[in-house]
């Protein structure tokens, strides 16, 4: 929904320090750019963030939008970028974890000695994590779901998921060695 008020008297009266010159914009410009960025990003909790920090960068520009001709395309440009930013991260985290994930080969026999020794330690250092570490764990190697399935599914950011998985991994890796198990 368009403002009856024109966008470059909103963008003065924003400047000038009228707060509800800034309520006009996000009211123009919101809906529109969280369309966009979900259309882009698939998915409703990044989409909301791109678009919070596309309004973010509007704060920050100050009067450097009075030279910006048209509102709604300079909004647009950014999101996308924005959006492009999450898209390559996540590929960075995925292709990061994947390649934290590729160790050396266990022989049969280790992995059933393993199996049946280390299996239930395992068990008890994980359920001893705290409970968004543990479940981001438990969906990324057990249920083998992407960053972005366990993003949407727990409605965490990219980089949370990241936070917690990076977080449990270190803790249950730590503890293992520790007592000289996996080291």
């Amino acid at each position: 929904m368009r403002s009856a008020i024109p966008e470059r008297e909103l963008v003065e009266r924003h400047l000038a320090g009228d707060r509800s010159a800034m309520a006009g914009i996000l009211d123009a410009y919101e809906g529109g750019l969280l369309r966009y960025a979900r259309a882009l990003l698939g998915d409703d909790a990044l989409a909301q963030d791109a678009v919070q920090e596309t309004f973010l960068r509007f704060l920050r520009e100050g009067e450097r939008m009075r030279e910006v001709r048209a509102l709604f395309p300079w909004f647009l440009q950014v999101t996308r970028n924005l959006c492009r930013d999450v898209q390559r991260k996540e590929i960075r985290m995925e292709r990061k974890h994947e390649e934290a994930g590729a160790g050396p080969a266990v022989a049969p026999a280790e992995a059933a000695v393993m199996d049946g020794e280390v299996r239930d330690r395992v068990r008890d250092v994980v359920s001893g994590l705290p409970e968004p570490q543990r479940e981001v764990l438990r969906l990324k190697l057990w249920e083998g779901l992407t960053y972005r399935e366990i993003g949407t599914r727990m409605g965490m950011t990219l980089t949370n998921v990241s936070y917690h998985l990076g977080q449990a991994v270190r803790a249950v890796g730590g503890k293992l060695k520790a007592e000289g198990i996996g080291a």
